[in-house]
């Protein structure tokens, strides 16, 4: 009798024993799971936003379009254009890379062989989330202005700021405005105007 009731008080012990480390470890685990899913998406009162990885380290490259204008011998001409872009992560917030660009000019004065292309060297700085700060030095093919459409070199950079959204862990768009300056090289009787602004909206899609 003494016997039978020993077992039965080790049973119901082992019992109460299981059942306390199962809720621990459920305890544990509710705990831990909201802070992995906070790692990817923020809440607020705005509603819920996918942020990503975030982590720029490593190759990185992507399409993008452009379209704006460029103003030359006091003519304001629209161009639109596609560009690509690669190069590596220093870090989490600073971009180093090249940027290859083609664009045409659509003022019917300048022709169909209008055709503007180039490559800058390129640093991006995120100051803030996805708001970040670009700048490029490079050189440009481009028409002189002439009307035979001479082709010549614009030399020069840009500087933009826009914002970067990302769409998952390692894909990412980004919005910005651009503001171009190029010095065009050549004979001074095809390029009376040695100096090119231009101002542009582009998007970009990149891939890390």
């Amino acid at each position: 009798m003494t016997q039978r009731l020993e077992r039965t008080l080790r049973r119901k012990r082992t019992r109460r024993i299981a059942f306390g480390a199962a809720a621990c470890t459920a305890g544990l685990l509710a705990l831990a799971a909201p802070q992995d899913a906070q790692a990817g998406v923020r809440g607020g009162p705005n509603g819920i936003e996918i942020e990503g990885a975030q982590d720029r380290r490593g190759i990185y490259l992507g399409p993008g379009v452009f379209f704006g204008f460029s103003a030359m011998k006091q003519t304001v001409v629209p161009d639109v254009g596609l560009n690509f872009s690669f190069g590596g992560g220093v870090s989490k917030r600073v971009l180093l890379g090249i940027d290859l660009s083609g664009a045409k000019y659509l003022g019917r004065s300048e022709g169909a062989s209008s055709w503007v292309f180039g490559g800058d060297f390129e640093a991006q700085f995120f100051t803030w989330r996805g708001l970040y700060v670009r700048t490029g030095l490079g050189g440009q093919g481009l028409p002189a202005g002439d009307p035979d459409n001479t082709l010549t070199v614009g030399i020069g950079g840009d500087v933009g700021v826009g914002y970067e959204f990302w769409f998952n862990a390692t894909a990412a768009a980004s919005v910005g405005l651009t503001y171009d300056l190029r010095y065009v090289t050549g004979d001074r009787d095809l390029v009376p105007d040695p100096v090119r602004h231009s101002g542009m909206v582009g998007m970009r899609f990149t891939f890390y």
